[in-house]
């Protein structure tokens, strides 16, 4: 298993909710870019996709599951819908979207409640991260350490860029981390799918002109995870492969973002 050095604290933040008065800002996320726009899955009353992000500031403490995020430049996120009557729209993430922490520092979840896609009257909604994009919590009342401007143009601004230069264009592991990161959205968000949607899926991610530009070495990666995990479930070891997916998809990130910190460390 990789270890995380970016800080994790248990019990800050509450699901769905922000940071209350008796608890400090967790750590800006740099979120990041996928080309392929991500389809929102329905479940529970939520309609979402998750989406790969990675800790700025790891002198912060990692966010608690639904912590929530806001954009710091919203034109990084590009949302459009199809209306139940065929129109294309587009939305305003700030307005119709919410970023919440879905897995520690290393995943999070955008997405809209089902009542609001129905008000809308969406059938579909696709969302896809420009490069560079940044997240900050949004905190509440009384923050014990709130987030300085300082500190926000710095990690938006340098570190960001040079994670985005060792993380989001790590040319070895982010190719396989994105088709992970598709796998495990086109999986049922309840984690049991059937033999014939597995099939269809193993063609489309690992067909032949899926990622055209993947380095050598990407496409074994993924194959080598999603066979490992087909193998758990199907022996009992596991009960999800939705779940099996989502652990191998952390800890690729998990080393890129430890090779991030060790550069801020290094000053590099």
């Amino acid at each position: 298993m990789h270890r995380f050095i970016c800080a994790v604290v248990v019990g800050l933040g509450v699901a769905g909710g922000t940071t209350t008065a008796a608890q400090a800002a967790p750590q800006m996320l740099a979120l990041v870019a996928n080309p392929a726009p991500q389809t929102v899955q329905c479940h529970r009353g939520d309609c979402f996709a998750e989406f790969t992000a990675f800790c700025l500031q790891p002198e912060r403490a990692s966010p608690a599951t639904g912590t929530v995020y806001r954009l710091h430049d919203r034109d990084r996120l590009i949302a459009t819908a199809t209306t139940h009557d065929g129109r294309q729209v587009a939305l305003d993430p700030g307005r119709h979207l919410t970023v919440t922490a879905e897995r520690s520092h290393v995943a999070v979840r955008i997405g809209l409640p089902a009542r609001e896609m129905a008000r809308l009257g969406l059938r579909e909604v696709r969302i896809r991260v420009a490069r560079n994009a940044t997240l900050l919590p949004v905190t509440g009342v009384g923050d014990l350490s709130p987030l300085e401007a300082a500190e926000i143009t710095t990690a938006a601004g340098p570190l960001r860029h040079l994670g985005d230069r060792l993380v989001d264009q790590a040319r070895q592991w982010m190719p396989a981390v994105r088709r992970i990161n598709r796998l495990i959205n086109a999986l049922p968000p309840d984690g049991w799918t059937d033999a014939g949607h597995l099939r269809d899926l193993r063609a489309k991610i690992f067909g032949k002109d899926a990622y055209p530009d993947a380095p050598a070495g990407a496409d074994s990666r993924v194959q080598a995870a999603f066979g490992a995990c087909q193998e758990a479930v199907s022996t009992g070891r596991l009960p999800s492969l939705r779940g099996c997916l989502q652990a191998k998809h952390d800890g690729f990130v998990g080393a890129l973002n430890n090779r991030y910190w060790r550069a801020v460390k290094t000053g590099s």
